[in-house]
């Protein structure tokens, strides 16, 4: 992965191979941001995304092991018992230009991956609330 940064974004570029969430993941923890939105876009060839249900307090994923198009994915970054979360849904394309999304659990660079990352001013903290089974953005 590099990076640059412009006024307060950093911009990464992943390359052929690389773990999207982890990779922001890893990045968010190398700078010490504790609470951030981003963007991205580019091409993955796997992506595995879910539906969560409410009344099972489950994901259901699916994977998918194609080149597909990444129509977006537009997350925040906030801290989990200290460390950096990366919570993140995606919207990508197959060849027939029909289109799926979800909670993004992970996705595979395939040819390139253009994430726009901006911190915020401030912490973010999430914790794990019992009525969803969510770890969910909490404020003191």
């Amino acid at each position: 992965m590099k990076h640059q940064q412009l006024g307060n974004t950093f911009v990464l570029l992943l390359s052929t191979g690389e773990r999207v969430i982890e990779s922001i993941t890893a990045f968010c923890r190398e700078k010490s941001i504790s609470a951030a939105q981003f963007t991205a876009i580019g091409a993955v060839s796997e992506v595995e995304l879910g539906f969560y249900n409410l009344a099972t307090k489950e994901y259901a994923w699916k994977k998918a092991e194609a080149e597909l198009e990444i129509d977006s994915i537009i997350g925040n970054v906030a801290l989990f018992e200290g460390e950096p979360l990366v919570h993140a849904h995606a919207t990508v394309s197959d060849s027939e230009m029909h289109s799926f999304g979800g909670h993004l659990k992970e996705a595979v660079v395939g040819a390139s991956c253009e994430v726009f990352l901006t911190p915020l001013q401030g912490k973010l903290e999430r914790k794990y609330d019992d009525t969803t089974g969510l770890k969910l953005i909490h404020f003191d």
